[in-house]
């Protein structure tokens, strides 16, 4: 697991955290959020001066970093203004982890960049995705550095703390489609399914293969034919809904296409391994319902 888990929240000002990183934004129409612009003041228009140089142009994705009174502070852009969305506090929320690992600093404090608080739970999501990393197969050395906390400063709202929840669970269901077809295999993904239903207290039904092809699913046990490892049918149920409507969701889960393995060209032969990704995204629905309930 190489993510941050939760998104601390603080009032601290930017001058008063211990954060190796403070990330605030400015927009296309060169205006700056509530903190960036108490930074501007404070150092005696740092950021306008970058602005009016024309290095600094406040489109999504761009960002710049400054050294001021001692503090390392990320300026990002946020792009125009009356576009800025859930989407565009995820992107620059997942930049500003990003960025803190491009530069080996393991601690990043955001501003809170949901203008009026519409999109707080868009903050928790873009930190703990964008520090996600998958370096399970990569050789422990110094290239390999991991945020460690990532703090929202100016607000408090238990948003941002349900956000970090679903973007955990979005980073289970990439480690499960990361792993090659020899460890998430139809085993694995019945394993996952009962740590999720032993979290959320849920109910798990696991059909092997005599079971599911006595019902019928006789395409299901063929397909599997190709392979030694057993293949399974998972069924996983939170009954927690209330008297609303149930809502199935069903995901593909073939772990490895070895029917086609010799006959299709060898060009992105190694992304088979994403054919389960299907049933990847069910675990990752149920695996936020667990840390939600």
């Amino acid at each position: 697991m190489a993510h941050i888990t939760s998104v601390n929240l603080s009032n601290d000002k930017w001058n008063e955290t211990d954060a190796g990183l403070i990330a605030v934004g400015v927009f296309e129409d060169k205006s700056f959020t509530p903190m960036a612009e108490e930074i501007n003041t404070a150092s005696d228009g740092a950021f306008s001066q970058a602005v009016e140089i024309g290095d600094v142009k406040g489109k999504s994705g761009e960002s710049h970093t400054f050294y001021l009174e001692g503090k390392r502070v990320l300026l990002l852009g946020l792009g125009k203004k009356d576009k800025y969305n859930a989407m565009s506090v995820r992107v620059a929320a997942g930049k500003a982890s990003r960025s803190a690992i491009e530069k080996k600093v393991d601690t990043v404090a955001v501003e809170c960049l949901c203008i009026d608080c519409k999109h707080c739970q868009a903050v928790g999501e873009g930190l703990v995705l964008g520090s996600y990393q998958f370096l399970d197969y990569k050789t422990k050395g110094k290239n390999n550095f991991e945020l460690k906390s990532a703090t929202v400063l100016g607000c408090t709202k238990e948003d941002i703390t349900k956000g970090a929840a679903i973007a955990n669970a979005v980073c289970l269901a990439r480690d499960l489609g990361n792993h090659p077809g020899n460890v998430t295999t139809p085993s694995r993904l019945a394993e996952a399914a009962k740590e999720i239903a032993d979290e959320g207290g849920m109910n798990l039904t696991v059909f092997d293969r005599e079971e599911f092809t006595e019902m019928g699913m006789g395409g299901l046990a063929g397909v599997a034919q190709g392979t030694d490892e057993p293949p399974k049918f998972i069924v996983l149920e939170y009954m927690n809904g209330g008297d609303e409507k149930p809502k199935v969701i069903v995901g593909k889960g073939l772990t490895f296409d070895a029917g086609g393995i010799s006959i299709k060209p060898a060009a992105k032969m190694d992304q088979m391994k994403y054919d389960m990704c299907g049933s990847a995204v069910v675990l990752g629905v149920f695996k936020a319902l667990a840390m939600l309930k």
